[in-house]
């Protein structure tokens, strides 16, 4: 679980360096006007769906790390 949060942890760092990179974009940074300009419901919901995108990623992540061999090729049906 610690090695979980520690992934989603990671992951909302990464994200927040991208966003904060992007006001360097020019074509980005016209953007960021129009984020400001939506309703705060519609950008809360847009930051909790990402969070939670982050959150699936991370779970599927750690899954496929912790697997055994066996189990994946189970489920993968031989692909690889």
């Amino acid at each position: 679980m610690i090695r979980l949060l520690r992934i989603v942890g990671f992951l909302l760092i990464a994200a927040g360096l991208l966003l904060a990179a992007s006001w360097f974009i020019e074509p980005l940074r016209q953007a960021w006007p129009l984020l400001l300009d939506l309703p705060l419901p519609i950008r809360f919901g847009l930051g909790i769906a990402g969070i939670g995108l982050l959150v699936v990623f991370a779970t599927v992540v750690h899954d496929s790390l912790t697997a055994d061999q066996r189990s994946l090729e189970e489920h993968l049906g031989g692909d690889k």
